[in-house]
């Protein structure tokens, strides 16, 4: 029993050398290929660093494309040249390198030797087409692929839907039965000389040449057409995300490897330097396979990888930006508050807040001429700037920035029906958003801002209809953040209680237990507004009347009230 190891390489190749050291001390023979793209400078370094070293050759080398049939080339040619200098190889193993061992190679050795006619490798007919994580399927081996998908994506897009359009489909060469699967495989000498040495190998490989990712899929079908026993599974431990890329590992994945059932694992970081030096060393126990829980190491992939997609509790990622469909993401992982209407009601609501909770409270962000800032400062923490501009370029991604520093505490901000509208879809799906909104707030801005009655129409007109729009944003269906409504008759009647239900939600310690009213906006007259716009025809849901003042108090604040 002897193992030889197909070893394809572009990039850092010092760790490269690292694994070639590490095979040959294991009497393991070594065919590798190093991309044609490599520096020449860098290759004869590499070259000149493994000089001494036994158990090891070098095949031609090709320029290496991905999704292209050159992969498919450099692995025939260097497993042509392992099988005629190592006669002795009974298997042989394909790995990038950037692989790593995650069991000793000893260990590995056992295990072919108890099942030394099975070829692993994963090959999955196109029928079963849930092995495709993204692209195309089955119309991989029927349509023509010249163009590079990374290089020339607008003419490989073009021409498939050129050919989708036309029809075409080439004819799949007899006998062969489209298969795909990990790149990675271990195949047996037999296995792997019958498909190297096939009579219609050419035939095949003028085939396989216009095909997509042919690497994925032309041993998973030769395979099928030499071997006598497949077990359908790799032997190299290999994730990709929804988009087909490879999950990356690094040193703090040293424990959870083991829970793997392979025995090599890709992609690893060339950082990791505990990685290597752990997984390289030749003194290395075995790791028992009765340790391993690869359904439990598969679910925490595929948790990281819906992470991906959907966004963690209240965060959204820029890897989506800027198409960020998930639903259930907001711009912070913890719970922060709007307060709207609040500023015409109030005055220096935001430090009162700020006061009486454990909250960290803002002033108006999204006013539209202006980013107030309580501290009167140009910038918030995080070096954000207090500038509009730079605000209204992406109003969601602005907020997370200014929620982020003081992420873990909770924090409040002040809306207003003038401020932008920009960012209200973005907090009507946020989860994490609560939104206080007082109704008819507005109405103390006509209130308290000379003009005539006529002008004062107007201006009930247009904030009642922003206002009803703000409430359809958050009766969408898709809306998930919590929407707490306060009548305005209510705020002013029962100053008290009304704060006490707006700030209920907020964490306040024992410090902040008792705190006094915030000083109230002017409301004389308001009654008398909103009658007057009734009766104008504006639906305005206000009714007050006026408590009967007592000798001891005047007026309802004269007599500061507490908010317990």
């Amino acid at each position: 029993m002897r193992i030889g190891f197909v070893i394809l390489a572009h990039t850092d190749l010092y760790r490269v050398a690292q694994m070639v050291r590490h095979l040959s001390q294991q009497d393991c023979a070594v065919a590798i290929h190093i991309d044609k793209k490599v520096e020449p400078s860098e290759f004869e370094a590499f070259q000149n660093d493994l000089e001494g070293v036994e158990n090891i050759v070098f095949s031609k080398r090709t320029a290496c494309e991905w999704g292209e049939f050159s992969l498919v080339q450099a692995t025939l040619d260097t497993s042509e040249r392992l099988l005629k200098t190592f006669e002795d190889v009974t298997n042989v193993l394909l790995i990038s390198g950037s692989c790593l061992p995650i069991r000793p190679v000893k260990q590995l050795r056992r295990f072919l030797e108890r099942n030394s006619k099975t070829d692993y490798i994963e090959s999955v007919s196109v029928e079963n087409n849930f092995w495709v994580k993204d692209g195309l399927n089955e119309e991989r081996f029927t349509l023509y692929f010249p163009f590079s998908w990374r290089r020339q994506r607008r003419s490989f897009d073009r021409l498939v839907a050129l050919q989708r359009r036309l029809r075409i489909k080439r004819k799949i060469p007899d006998p062969l039965v489209p298969h795909i699967g990990s790149q990675w495989w271990c195949l047996t000498a037999k296995t792997l000389r019958a498909i190297i040495n096939d009579p219609k190998r050419p035939y095949y490989d003028a085939y396989f040449n216009w095909s997509w990712i042919p690497d994925e899929s032309y041993f998973q079908t030769l395979a099928r057409l030499h071997s006598k026993s497949i077990a359908s599974r790799s032997l190299t431990f290999s994730k990709f995300d929804y988009l087909g890329k490879p999950f990356v590992f690094y040193d703090d994945h040293l424990k959870e490897l083991t829970q793997s059932d392979c025995f090599w694992a890709r992609k690893m970081w060339v950082g990791a330097d505990r990685l290597y030096d752990t997984l390289l060393d030749p003194k290395r126990a075995n790791q028992s396979m009765s340790q391993a829980k690869p359904k439990e190491f598969d679910a925490k992939f595929e948790a990281a990888d819906k992470q991906r997609c959907e966004g963690g509790t209240g965060r959204f990622f820029q890897g989506r930006f800027p198409y960020d469909r998930a639903e259930r993401t907001g711009v912070s992982q913890t719970p922060y508050t709007v307060f709207v209407g609040f500023k015409g009601l109030y005055q220096h609501f935001p430090q009162w807040v700020h006061e009486s909770t454990d909250a960290l409270a803002y002033d108006s962000v999204f006013a539209r001429s202006h980013v107030a800032n309580r501290q009167q400062a140009d910038e918030f923490a995080g070096n954000l700037p207090a500038e509009p501009v730079i605000r209204n370029r992406n109003p969601k991604g602005y907020l997370a920035n200014l929620l982020w520093p003081h992420r873990d505490q909770h924090q409040c901000l002040l809306y207003d029906f003038r401020d932008s509208p920009k960012i209200l879809n973005t907090l009507a799906h946020d989860p994490m958003a609560h939104i206080v909104l007082i109704r008819h707030a507005w109405l103390l801005n006509l209130l308290n801002r000379p003009a005539s009655f006529e002008n004062q129409v107007v201006n009930a007109k247009r904030f009642h209809r922003i206002e009803q729009k703000f409430l359809q944003e958050f009766a969408k269906p898709k809306a998930v953040a919590h929407l707490q409504t306060i009548a305005l008759e209510f705020a002013v009647r029962e100053p008290a209680k009304a704060l006490e239900q707006a700030i209920a939600h907020i964490p306040r310690g024992e410090n902040h237990s008792l705190k006094l009213m915030p000083e109230r906006e002017n409301v004389e007259g308001l009654d008398n507004l909103a009658r007057k716009l009734r009766n104008h025809g504006l639906k305005i849901e206000y009714e007050y009347q006026a408590r009967p003042k007592s000798k001891k108090q005047d007026t309802a604040y004269e007599k500061p009230y507490v908010v317990k």
